[in-house]
C-alpha cells in the first residue's frame, strides 16, 4: 500500500462530527471560533536556533486528542511514513527509517530536508486533506481546519500537526514512491527529513532528477526545500559521514557511530566517578538520567555493549538523602489532601504520577518507608484516571 487510506465514512455533518468527538455542537463551534484565545505562544531553543511553539490550552487539546484518537489514527498509514504516528503493530521512528534503507543495502544516500515544514503547511491545504482525503464535506471540513490550525498554519506544539504533516502530499508521494521503486530507489519521509537510497550506484543524471522530482513535489504544496540540508553520500566515500537521521546505515542494521559510542561509555564512566562523592545531588540525578536515555537508545539499536552499560548505571542509581526524602513526603501528605471524591484535574494527575516516581527512587535505599506512602496514596487514589483517559 503506497496511499493512505480511510477505511471508513465520511463524517457527514457538524453535527455528526460533534457526536464522533464527544462534544456538545454548540461548544464545538463556538471552540473553533475562538481559536485565537486557545494557545499559548512561547520561545524554545532547539540547537542554538530559538523556535516558537503554540501550546493549545486545555479545552482545545482535549479535543485535538480527540481528532488524534477518533480520526487520525484511524487511517491505514503506509511503510514509507516514519514519524509522529501512532502504530501499535509497527514500529515508526528514527531507528526504523533507517532500518527500512539498512534492509537494501545502500550503495548510495541522499537526503531532503523541508524548510520550515510545520510553519509553510497553510491552512487552505488542510482543507483539502479533509475534504479531499477524508471526503468530509466543506463544512466539517472547514471547522476542523480551525481546530487544527493556527494563524493560517499548522502549529508546532499540537499534536494534530504530525498527522497533517503526514498526510500533507497524499495526493502525491504515493506515486513519486511508486516510481522510485520502479528504478531500485528506497524512499522514506521522517516528517519533514525525506531519504532516498540505492543498493545500485546512480549516476550524476538520476541523482538530479530524483532531488529534482522530491523538490518538485515540495513546490506543489508551496513547500521549498533547504539546500544547506540537502545531501548526496556514497559508502565508498570515507569522508561521508553515511548517516541517516544520525544513525550509520553502512551495516545490516543502523548503528551509533563509534565516535557516539565511545562518548556514551564516556558519560557512564563520568557517572560511576560521580556516584562515589555525588550520588544524592540533583545534579547527579540530572546526569545519570541523560547517561541513562543514550544507553537506552544503544539498546534500542541492540548494540553489542549496552547489556554491560546498563548494568554499570545500575549498580550506581541516584539515591536520595535525609533532605530529599523529607521533602517527597511533605508533598505525599499534601496530595492526601486533594479531594479523591471530584475527579482530578490533568496536572493533579501529572502530581501524582510523578510523586509516585519519586517513591520509586526513595525505594531504593528505604523500601519500607517508600512502600507505606505508594500505599497510601494508591488507595486514596484508586478511582484515578490516566491521562489517557482524561484527554479521550
Amino acid at each position: 500500500m503506497d496511499k493512505p487510506y480511510y477505511p471508513f465514512r465520511p463524517i457527514s455533518s457538524i453535527p455528526t462530527l460533534a457526536k464522533t468527538l464527544g462534544i456538545h455542537e454548540v461548544l464545538l463551534v463556538n471552540l473553533s471560533n475562538k481559536i485565537d484565545d486557545s494557545y499559548t505562544e512561547f520561545l524554545i531553543n532547539v540547537k542554538g536556533k530559538d523556535r516558537t511553539v503554540y501550546e493549545p490550552k486545555h479545552e482545545l487539546k482535549r479535543l485535538q486528542k480527540r481528532i488524534n484518537h477518533r480520526i487520525f489514527e484511524k487511517v491505514q498509514y503506509p511503510g514509507y511514513l516514519q514519524g509522529g504516528i501512532k502504530d501499535n503493530n509497527n514500529k515508526r521512528d528514527y531507528v526504523e527509517n533507517a532500518n527500512i534503507h539498512c534492509e537494501h543495502k545502500p550503495n548510495i544516500i541522499i537526503s531532503i530536508d523541508i524548510r520550515s515544514f510545520y510553519d509553510n503547511i497553510k491552512s487552505n491545504f488542510v482543507f483539502l486533506i479533509y475534504k479531499n482525503f477524508f471526503h468530509f464535506p466543506d463544512e466539517v471540513a472547514n471547522i476542523l481546519t480551525k481546530l487544527t490550525t493556527f494563524r493560517n498554519k499548522v502549529p508546532q506544539g499540537a499534536c494534530t500537526s504530525s498527522y497533517l504533516a503526514n498526510l500533507i502530499f497524499f495526493n502525491s508521494e504515493y506515486s513519486l514512491v511508486s516510481s522510485f521503486r520502479n528504478n531500485s530507489i528506497t524512499y522514506t519521509r521522517l516528517l519533514d527529513d525525506v531519504t532516498l537510497s540505492s543498493s545500485k550506484a546512480l549516476s550524476e543524471s538520476q541523482i538530479t532528477a530524483s532531488i529534482k522530482e522530491v523538490i518538485g513535489m515540495f513546490n506543489k504544496y508551496n513547500l521549498k526545500h533547504n539546500n544547506k540540508k540537502t545531501k548526496v553520500e556514497t559508502q565508498k566515500n570515507s569522508k561521508d559521514s553515511f548517516k541517516i537521521t544520525g544513525l550509520w546505515v553502512g551495516h545490516s542494521k543502523p548503528k551509533a557511530t563509534r565516535k557516539e559510542r565511545r562518548y556514551i561509555r564516556l558519560l557512564v564512566k563520568i557517572c560511576e566517578n560521580k556516584a562515589n562523592t555525588d550520588i544524592y545531588s540533583e545534579e547527579y540525578h540530572a546526569f545519570w538520567n541523560k547517561t541513562s536515555g543514550l544507553v537506552a537508545k544503544l539498546t534500542r539499536l541492540d548494540q553489542s555493549n549496552h547489556k554491560d552499560l546498563r548494568e554499570r548505571l545500575n549498580a550506581i542509581l541516584p539515591l536520595y538523602d535525609d533532605k530529599s526524602k523529607n521533602k517527597v513526603i511533605r508533598e505525599c501528605k499534601i496530595i492526601l489532601r486533594y479531594n479523591n471524591k471530584v475527579s482530578l484535574s490533568i496536572g493533579q494527575v501529572d502530581t501524582v504520577n510523578k510523586l509516585i516516581g519519586k517513591l520509586g527512587i526513595l525505594s531504593r535505599n528505604n523500601r519500607a518507608l517508600s512502600k507505606i506512602w505508594r500505599t497510601k496514596i494508591r488507595k486514596h487514589f484508586k478511582c484515578m484516571p490516566t491521562k489517557k483517559e482524561i484527554w479521550q
